[in-house]
């Protein structure tokens, strides 16, 4: 569970003349869960400027002490707080349930976020897949990368559930399907994280090897 008090200090930030970027408390959170599942550091600022926008006072508020600051930090490492410990659910974080034919606009807001922060990330995780097909003798890289590609589909079709309805053969099916689908982003959001970790220290492994190896 998010701490209260940091989501209404984030709320009331982002809804002030300090931030231009125009993002919701909902957005931001997708956008933060789909950062921190980057398999490789990237500078934050790149988050935070994704968040406040490009007012100088606004990004200060971010990165220097104080309760904007605090609040931000308290969030960012309560998402990879229950990611790591397997806690993660946007069913019970917006209360979805069997009964519902459509997202939640709040939740449809988070996964506009992810699919805004995935954005940043994209060209990482498109290298780190491109480094599963030059391990000998590895069958799974290929339906890893359906298995996430699939997740992200699914959260594109929460993010625009009206053209989701459009675009599908059985709408109606569709709607029935609300809690499915937000269990099937929340394994994706798992995997997805596990997988950036794993690559991770693929990469970390790789660079000693090399290491050890130019010194002998």
């Amino acid at each position: 569970m998010l701490n209260k008090t940091s989501l209404l200090t984030m709320e009331s930030f982002l809804t002030s003349s300090l931030c231009t970027s125009q993002l919701t408390l909902n957005q931001m959170l997708g956008a933060m869960t789909s950062f921190i599942s980057c398999p490789e550091y990237i500078e934050e600022a790149n988050l935070e400027e994704l968040i406040v926008g490009n007012t100088d006072e606004g990004f200060i508020k971010v990165i220097e002490p104080g309760p904007v600051h605090h609040a931000w930090i308290d969030i960012f490492n309560q998402i990879d707080s229950a990611l790591e410990h397997e806690h993660f659910s946007l069913t019970r974080h917006y209360q979805i349930t069997d009964c519902m034919n459509q997202p939640p606009e709040q939740l449809s807001q988070w996964c506009e976020g992810y699919l805004k922060g995935s954005q940043l990330t994209q060209s990482i995780w498109q290298e780190d897949f491109n480094l599963l097909d030059t391990i000998p003798d590895f069958k799974k890289g290929h339906n890893l990368i359906l298995e996430c590609d699939a997740c992200l589909n699914l959260i594109s079709m929460f993010a625009d559930w009206d053209r989701a309805l459009k675009v599908n053969n059985d709408p109606e099916l569709v709607k029935s399907q609300v809690l499915n689908i937000c269990n099937s982003i929340e394994q994706g959001v798992a995997l997805f994280y596990q997988l950036g970790i794993s690559f991770n220290e693929i990469k970390i492994d790789a660079r000693d090897l090399e290491d050890i190896n130019s010194i002998l």
